[in-house]
């Protein structure tokens, strides 16, 4: 495209008007293109989060975490994937690893919850005394 050529204030303004009509349309050209592109990868978003979910270590308890480890390391990989290949003993302790963990960490926490508000209430029923000295 040639440029315009500009002899006065107006022709400034005019210049000025046109493109920015030319910028708008182009940002909504773009905006619609990350749309698009937004709505084809929402399934890739979506499996991608799962298995986030499935990978990441569910307790925020180090010691939760290691003894699930262990019990889960004994138990898989030296009894039930002892003739398997190394790679399907790696993920597949990791998998279930990872979900024990998050399974055991969520009834600890249920069951921590339980405990406090047995303990709360036992001392809420407690008759306090006080001594006068």
């Amino acid at each position: 495209m040639s440029k315009p050529i500009i002899k006065s204030y107006d022709d400034l303004l005019l210049e000025k008007a046109r493109l920015q009509a030319q910028l708008n349309v182009q940002k909504n050209e773009l905006n619609e293109r990350v749309r698009n592109v937004k709505e084809k990868l929402a399934p890739v978003g979506t499996i991608l989060s799962a298995v986030g979910g499935i990978t990441a270590m569910g307790a925020g308890n180090p010691m939760l975490k290691t003894g699930v480890g262990i019990a889960v390391d004994m138990l898989l990989k030296k009894k039930l994937f002892k003739k398997s290949g190394l790679i399907t003993g790696l993920v597949g302790s990791f998998l279930v690893r990872n979900v024990a963990t998050k399974v055991v960490a969520g009834t600890a926490g249920v069951l921590l919850g339980k405990l406090a508000k047995k303990l709360m209430t036992r001392k809420a029923a407690k008759p306090q005394t006080a001594t006068q000295g």
